[in-house]
């Protein structure tokens, strides 16, 4: 089933525990795996990585950006080989990249990372607050927006949780 409702395909980002991000290289494209936050409104995802490297150069030389995301992925067995079959939540997208200079939106950008994964005991003093970032780890830190330009999702399979014993309930 493809999915076009945006807060459906927010969903999916929402839960999904990685990005793939894609680039342009050559002789083939560069996808690399990232950690990810998303905006509050859904229109762009926040990155963070070393200021340099691969990743860095190539988002540089052209900002034009793919990325896809799955969640809910599960492989489901059958008697025989081309039975077999899958269920997953996907997205694809594609997007322009911008490495961010300003320190209130790195701040924020990172701030939705964290968000993503849960924030952990990185506060500071003010309890669960804004998280606390170390002075020398955000000197050594990139922070790129991608704003998102295109969306769109795929649901696979059958829907419903799997239980761990089992075959997918509906």
């Amino acid at each position: 089933m493809i999915i076009t409702d945006r807060a459906a395909l927010t969903r999916i980002l929402q839960e999904a525990p990685i990005l793939y991000l894609a680039l342009r290289a050559e002789p083939a494209p560069y996808v690399v795996p990232v950690h990810f936050g998303i905006s509050t409104d859904g229109t762009l995802l926040y990155l963070h990585g070393k200021l340099g490297g691969r990743k860095m150069e190539l988002l540089r030389a052209d900002p034009r950006v793919g990325f896809s995301a799955c969640t809910e992925v599960r492989v489901i067995p059958a008697a025989s080989a081309c039975a077999f079959t899958a269920s997953a939540s996907s997205v694809v997208g594609t997007g322009r990249a911008r490495i961010v200079e300003n320190e209130a939106e790195r701040a924020l950008g990172l701030d939705a990372i964290m968000a993503h994964y849960g924030d952990g005991d990185q506060h500071g003093d003010e309890g669960r607050g804004r998280p606390r970032y170390r002075p020398e780890s955000l000197a050594r830190t990139a922070v790129i927006a991608i704003h998102v330009e295109s969306l769109t999702g795929r649901r696979t399979g059958p829907t419903g949780k799997t239980p761990a014993d089992g075959p997918p309930t509906a």
